[in-house]
């Protein structure tokens, strides 16, 4: 019986054990590579999703919890309370941040309460009681907090609470509004209010 040669040449046969040799080592290379995304921090993420904000901002991530759990006086807490649909969110939340650090605040609490407020969640809803004298009423009488609001809270008084652009969708744009003027009040109003919940 005739032996059939498993290689044609020698050419051959160092082309099939290099190409062979080069798959096991990219195999060994890709099965030790991380393809895993580096994780965004609550700084980052923020300034992602505002892009007025700057990256080494004051914000972290908070939910409906963390903020009635403050509300409750159990901690207390500079909130911003937005979500990134709104545009006007953009704004207030770099102004506030510009005024925080100058003022040496360690850190603002970012709660997007989009869902929870279309969901009707219970934590939400309680949170929207435990501030009924300052959340807007609609013409349905419903209340209801709406984007962007600010709230300062220390040891379970509330020392601020701003929502005075809320309601201004349609009537002008936040670029045509936040003016040199205007956007020195807003942050001279956060320093005022800040300075307050400092003392």
């Amino acid at each position: 019986m005739k032996k059939t040669k498993l290689f044609k040449n020698k050419l051959q046969m160092i082309i099939y054990i290099t190409t062979f040799i080069i798959c096991v080592i990219l195999f060994i290379i890709i099965g030790q590579t991380d393809f895993h995304k580096e994780e965004l921090n609550d700084n980052q993420k923020i300034s992602s999703l505002y892009n007025m904000v700057p990256s080494d901002n004051l914000y972290v991530f908070s939910n409906a919890s963390d903020v009635l759990n403050i509300i409750n006086g159990n901690s207390s807490g500079i909130i911003l309370m937005g979500f990134p649909q709104n545009e006007w969110t953009n704004y207030y939340a770099n102004i506030l941040n510009k005024a925080a650090m100058e003022l040496k605040v360690d850190k603002i609490y970012y709660y997007d309460f989009y869902k929870d407020r279309d969901e009707s969640n219970g934590t939400y809803e309680m949170i929207v009681n435990k501030l009924k004298v300052y959340v807007q009423v609609d013409d349905e009488g419903t209340k209801d907090i709406h984007a962007p609001t600010v709230l300062m809270v220390k040891n379970g008084e509330v020392i601020a609470y701003f929502d005075d652009t809320s309601t201004m969708k349609g009537e002008v744009k936040p670029e045509d509004y936040y003016n040199e003027y205007q956007t020195t009040l807003t942050y001279e109003m956060f320093k005022t209010a800040i300075n307050e919940y400092m003392k």
